[in-house]
């Protein structure tokens, strides 16, 4: 699905998380710093993709520098030229999803703490996310300047929140053709697709697409269970 702001499910557990990452969308006098964490499945990564789409389709591409702690740990480990380095550290909005990867590298901890300083310097938005609350990580160097980040934690959607997610992949994948997803239809499949986004949107994908599905006029739970059962 459309990687998108318009698409990304909010709900009570990511509330926090959603109005400081959008307030970069305005004029801010202090920098954002901002460290979302939660557990797998929270939304943490699509929140940040999501609104690093919207940014690069607006036109702000080039002052947002988008990447993972996997990325910069393999930049680091595989030292790669200067310019993904320099990105790092003087990138207007820099995102950077997921830090396990380059914490648990060596020199992790003192890339992390030397580009923060270096973006504290230049007063630049930096937003992280990670699965470990700050006071939960042993970091040597880095430890100091994240703990002075705003912190947001992110909990996954409850099912009402699940049920609005396949609806809007529904929309956005369904046609005029489409069969109509009743509600016991929409709470049939997250009851069957359990926590995984992925397999949620694998599912609803199929039921609007399909043409086996789409000689329904519309889907009820019995429907969908013998379509998405083995």
């Amino acid at each position: 699905m459309r990687e998108s702001m318009e698409t990304f499910v909010r709900g009570p557990g990511n509330a926090k998380a959603v109005r400081a990452l959008e307030s970069l969308s305005g004029l801010r006098p202090i920098p954002l710093k901002l460290y979302i964490e939660g557990p797998r499945h929270a939304g943490k990564s699509t929140l940040v993709r999501s609104w690093a789409a919207d940014a690069e389709r607006g036109g702000a591409g080039e002052a947002v520098f988008a990447c993972s702690g996997a990325d910069i740990a393999m930049a680091l480990q595989f030292e790669a030229d200067g310019t993904f380095f320099e990105k790092l550290g003087a990138t207007p909005i820099l995102l950077v999803d997921d830090l396990g990867p380059l914490l648990q590298t060596e020199k992790g901890d003192q890339l992390l703490s030397l580009m923060l300083a270096e973006r504290d310097r230049l007063r630049l938005n930096t937003v992280v996310t990670s699965r470990t609350p700050v006071a939960e990580c042993d970091l040597e160097e880095s430890g100091v300047a994240l703990s002075s980040f705003e912190a947001a934690h992110m909990e996954p959607l409850d099912d009402a929140g699940k049920r609005e997610f396949v609806r809007r992949v529904a929309a956005e994948y369904g046609t005029d053709a489409s069969p109509v997803l009743e509600d016991e239809a929409v709470a049939c499949i997250v009851e069957m697709m359990g926590t995984r986004f992925e397999d949620l949107e694998n599912a609803t994908r199929y039921l609007v697409t399909d043409d086996d599905c789409a000689a329904h006029e519309t889907l009820d739970a019995a429907a969908v269970q013998g379509l998405l059962q083995p």
